[in-house]
């Protein structure tokens, strides 16, 4: 029998969360679970919990979206979280090399820490409205008093900053939708990134005057029609070789679709965030995903149809609900590419 003495030492991979409100960050966190157990590109990893939170977090929301069809709420207030990812190694050569002699044979673990916070502490005003009506307690904590002091607020913040300019990995949702319709995608950035790189300068952790992380880009809500129907027209969506065809963006046109929806007439500040991620941090350390979190809708036939994909209809009263089952793309991929770069990463000349 393996004793807890004998279980492999996690690596830690800290790995921060940014985005706007709206952005989705919930739902993304939230559809991990599902992507885990959906792999269909050979992979084998499982997840659980490393706390009561994390474990909480993730069978409290997959319920809600495999089961009821529900959207999680929106996160308010600051709850970390963090996961353990177990894998038996794929025989090639860069795993055998990275496992270290507490791994046991043919076992890869590690864990994330992150911190799930509300868009608005991300706003480019602190102490905006957005900020203050979001600092409440975590969504399921309904009953609990809100934040509503400065120095609670101001302590929430620099939980959050510290966790960031400590990260080795962040995973940054660019929301193409909202980007479209509110011309604030620069907003909810330009300010993190600044607080970002003042605390890691004075950490000592600049490097040639780059941030030390490695950033995972992922423009979201490929299910969203304008944005599939933007990624057809672009040449970057691609047929997947799975059972369904569904549609994917590969990792290496990723990057072409963002730029792209940066550049576009109508994209607003985006192209100053496309901008910022280039001078900002390092090319080699910058990866592009295409994700959704609850993927397209597939009916009866089985079969991606380019007619009926939206995965997303309007209940009577309005609200959004999910409409067939949940497909996760490239919502686990970006932590297992942060993961693959930091354990192979070399400090910046």
């Amino acid at each position: 029998m393996t004793t807890a003495a004998s279980q492999p030492v996690p690596r830690i991979a800290r790995i921060g969360l940014w985005g706007a409100p709206q952005s989705g960050k919930t739902t993304f966190l939230a559809a991990l679970q599902i992507a885990i157990v959906s792999q269909s590109n050979g992979g084998d990893w499982t997840i659980a919990g490393a706390t009561s939170a994390a474990s909480d977090f993730l069978s409290f929301n997959t319920s809600l979206m495999n089961r009821h069809h529900t959207f999680p709420s929106a996160t308010t207030g600051v709850q970390e979280l963090r996961w353990r990812f177990v894998s038996p190694a794929p025989p090639g050569r860069f795993w055998r090399r990275w496992l270290n002699r507490t791994d046991l044979p043919g076992q890869t673990v590690f864990e994330v820490e992150l911190f799930d916070v509300s868009g608005g502490m991300f706003a480019s005003v602190p102490n905006s409205s957005t900020s203050l009506a979001q600092m409440s307690v975590f969504a399921e904590e309904d009953g609990l008093d809100a934040f509503d002091d400065e120095p609670d607020e101001q302590n929430s913040n620099d939980q959050l900053l510290e966790h960031l300019a400590r990260c080795d990995g962040l995973v940054y949702l660019f929301d193409p939708v909202r980007e479209r319709s509110s011309q604030d995608a620069y907003d909810f950035f330009q300010r993190t990134l600044e607080q970002l790189t003042s605390r890691s300068y004075e950490m000592g952790r600049l490097r040639d005057g780059k941030l030390p992380h490695h950033l995972a880009v992922c423009v979201t809500k490929f299910d969203d029609p304008t944005v599939f129907r933007k990624a057809h027209h672009c040449g970057v969506a691609l047929t997947g070789n799975d059972r369904a065809m569904t549609p994917k963006v590969p990792e290496n046109l990723a990057g072409e679709f963002f730029r792209k929806l940066c550049s576009d007439r109508d994209a607003g500040s985006a192209a100053l965030v496309h901008g910022s991620i280039e001078r900002y941090f390092s090319s080699r350390r910058v990866g592009y995903f295409v994700s959704s979190s609850i993927g397209f809708y597939v009916g009866a036939s089985g079969v991606f149809q380019k007619r009926d994909f939206s995965n997303v209809e309007t209940t009577p009263s309005g609200e959004a609900r999910i409409r067939g089952q949940v497909l996760p793309i490239n919502v686990l991929e970006p932590f297992l590419w942060l993961e693959e770069q930091i354990r192979q990463s070399v400090p910046l000349p």
